[in-house]
């Protein structure tokens, strides 16, 4: 108790402009924000606050194994998603000092697995989510992909490989990917001769102390005192956490402590330098020369005024952000091991410690909701001879297809006049007219229907925000007797 009282009064003598009180104050509002989460027998949250680097708060809440009944505590460790994007970057940077690379080297270069597409894609177009790349994930999951499953790097380069088309061409829009990174810890081994997870141990967390950090580049690996992921449902929580072998765009597994030695590196510039902290921060600009609100693995946002650099990470049953106030010399930094953890814990300590109720401006990326109609909703009702003629425009597109990117066999069904896309062991998408060869799901995909010269159903393709254009031909199928109705090719 005398600890916690200790590290409140420097907190409140620490923060100009803090809401004032007794420093018992501080952790009733801050235990009030994780209240949802403090429960017994329930997964929840470590939240860590930092001044000018040095940690001056930090608690956790519910726990981190409902089996063993383990408490989180600020020593557990979690797996932080996105916030690993930040490793990789620097990674990079120090690659770049150590004249093995340049940020303006094609991803080819080192990786020639990659498609050449006609256009060059930059290091610092991959770090900057400007490359048009496919969001590796989203392509998975059109595949059927559980999140839970098994992924290597070579299944992920093979994937990669069979890609024929960019959301855009590089450099002309900024679009969320994590492609890039998971390519970029590619680049920092073929470079360093060492994998991510040697180099980033090397280079940043041993200099900086970060004993309990490490890339997981194998799925096998035991991490100690972590917490696991867990899902709600309808029937309690099931474990949810990743079991594949891809770093770069996420991997580590770290703590509330070591992390807060990362956002002190922002100050000191112990590892990378004035130099690297400082490309850490810039923001990207795109071919035209509008800037990006996106640095290197760092949105640049303002909040109710006030610059903030942070970032935000979710996978399965983890979520996690690390926001900096650099004008007032604040971080927050919030982990979780639920996915029902709301994304704005961060903002909301923030408030409580600064004393001010902000809205931030964010990133944004293609954005389905404002294209002009509704989702979900389908064509105005009409005479009887225009309901046949729609049901028999909707018949032509029933039959099979298949996906040369995914190397994926789907079969279109028309069935009460919705379309029905099933795949192989996965469930149905189902999908609603917007016109006449326009389509859309639930889950904001948008199918496009492709006709020959002579107005025949050929192909479609699929757009997601973050997967543009996949492409879906008709092929010649016998239709196997297989879980999930999907064909099977007939070769």
């Amino acid at each position: 108790m005398i600890r916690r009282v200790m590290l409140a009064t420097v907190l409140f003598a620490a923060t100009a402009g803090a809401q004032q009180g007794h420093p018992d104050t501080v952790f009733h509002w801050i235990d009030s924000v994780f209240a949802p989460y403090a429960a017994r027998n329930s997964p929840g949250c470590a939240v860590g606050v930092s001044r000018d680097g040095a940690l001056v708060f930090a608690k956790g809440y519910g726990e981190a194994d409902l089996t063993r009944r383990t408490p989180i505590t600020v020593d557990t460790r979690f797996y932080i998603s996105s916030l690993s994007k930040q490793f990789t970057a620097m990674s990079v940077l120090l690659l770049e000092q150590d004249h093995r690379l340049s940020l303006d080297d094609t991803i080819r270069k080192w990786v020639p697995e990659v498609p050449s597409f006609g256009k060059p894609i930059t290091l610092r177009q991959l770090l900057h989510h400007t490359s048009g790349l496919r969001d590796y994930f989203t392509l998975l999951a059109v595949s059927g992909w559980s999140s839970d499953g098994e992924l290597t790097e070579k299944r992920f380069l093979e994937l990669i490989g069979r890609q024929k088309s960019l959301n855009f061409s590089p450099g002309d829009e900024f679009l969320y990917s994590n492609t890039g990174y998971a390519l970029l810890s590619i680049v920092v081994k073929r470079a360093s001769g060492k994998s991510l997870r040697d180099f980033a141990a090397e280079r940043i967390f041993t200099p900086l102390g970060m004993t309990h950090t490490e890339f997981r580049d194998d799925h096998r690996l035991v991490i100690p005192d972590a917490a696991l992921g867990y899902q709600a449902g309808d029937d309690g929580y099931r474990v949810s956490q990743p079991s594949f072998d891809v770093v770069g765009d996420g991997g580590v597994y770290s703590t509330i402590g070591d992390l807060a030695k990362w956002d002190a590196n922002f100050t000191t510039g112990t590892v990378g330098g004035p130099d690297a902290i400082a490309e850490l921060e810039t923001p990207g600009r795109l071919n035209n020369g509008q800037q990006i609100p996106y640095a290197l693995a760092l949105s640049i946002s303002a909040w109710n005024g006030m610059k903030t650099v942070s970032h935000s990470g979710a996978y399965g049953g983890y979520r996690s952000e690390f926001v900096r106030f650099p004008d007032k010399h604040i971080t927050v930094t919030t982990l979780c091991n639920t996915s029902t953890a709301q994304p704005t814990l961060a903002e909301q300590v923030g408030t409580l410690v600064i004393g001010t109720l902000p809205k931030r401006t964010t990133a944004t990326t293609l954005d389905l909701s404002s294209a002009p109609f509704s989702v979900g909703g389908s064509q105005p009702a009409a005479d009887s001879s225009g309901a046949r003629r729609r049901n028999d425009q909707l018949a032509q597109l029933a039959g099979p297809y298949y996906s040369e990117e995914l190397d994926l066999p789907v079969t279109l069904v028309v069935r009460d006049g919705v379309v029905l896309l099933q795949r192989p062991h996965s469930a149905d998408i189902r999908f609603v007219a917007l016109s006449k060869d326009l389509f859309s799901s639930n889950e904001q995909i948008l199918l496009q229907v492709v006709r020959d010269s002579h107005d025949a159903v050929s192909a479609f393709t699929l757009t997601i925000t973050r997967a543009r254009g996949l492409e879906f031909y008709r092929r010649d199928v016998d239709f196997g007797a297989g879980s999930g109705g999907g064909p099977t090719l007939r070769h």
